[in-house]
């Protein structure tokens, strides 16, 4: 049985963490059965979730476990893809990853009415009576770290432009197909659904949000992946 260690859902998504849905979502279009526990970044292996335990093995990051998943299980869900589409799955894979995703971490952590709603969400999941203190401390934490890496020192209309134009590309790319790449999904819809799932549901509304919801594929897209593999 494979161990899937990761947060908690809310909103409907089953984490608020776009990684651990991410895995999950591979894990689901895969096939392969698994079991989902709660994952503490404190004891996780990188001192992040999610993380795999597969027949004894430890997995860390959601890439390499994905790349574990195809190398022991023999997974082919991206073997159909030609040279050009897995350049452009990879480029969209990485503008979310590691460019969308601070922008998104900004709506949660650092816009104030963002944070009012995430705030108790985060506490329900630290230790009891420091919980507080803790998510607190880990606010401060990152923030310092976004504006290290460059989007905390933006202007509130540049982060969520930001966004915005990461979710157009992603809808431009996506078009009329149910999946990325036709009509199966990819290891690239699995972070595709994850960032496009996590920003609809989260419940404060934003110009990121608001343009995402006006982009009738991506909210047909999310719909169709929840329906069919996470019902």
């Amino acid at each position: 049985m494979i161990h899937l260690y990761q947060l908690p859902g809310a909103w409907g998504v089953s984490s608020v963490s776009p990684f651990c849905v991410k895995l999950e979502a591979y894990l689901r279009f895969a096939g392969l059965p698994f079991e989902t526990r709660f994952g503490d970044p404190r004891k996780a292996p990188r001192g992040k979730v999610p993380w795999l335990e597969d027949d004894g093995v430890v997995v860390a990051d959601s890439q390499r476990a994905i790349s574990h998943l195809v190398a022991k299980h023999s997974v082919a869900l991206d073997e159909r893809l030609s040279a050009s589409e897995r350049t452009l799955g990879h480029a969209l894979r990485r503008m979310l990853e590691e460019g969308t995703y601070f922008g998104m971490v900004w709506l949660r952590w650092g816009d104030p009415k963002g944070w009012a709603a995430y705030r108790p969400i985060l506490v329900g999941m630290a230790p009891p009576v420091i919980g507080g203190a803790v998510i607190g401390l880990i606010r401060r934490q990152l923030l310092g770290q976004l504006r290290v890496q460059g989007v905390g020192r933006f202007e509130e209309q540049e982060k969520q432009e930001l966004v915005i134009r990461d979710f157009a590309a992603l809808a431009q790319a996506l078009g009329d197909k149910p999946f990325l790449f036709g009509d199966q999904p990819t290891s690239f819809d699995a972070t595709a659904y994850a960032f496009v799932a996590s920003l609809l549901a989260f419940p404060v509304s934003s110009p990121a949000r608001d343009f995402a919801e006006k982009c009738e594929n991506l909210v047909a897209y999310k719909n169709r992946v929840t329906a069919r593999y996470f019902a």
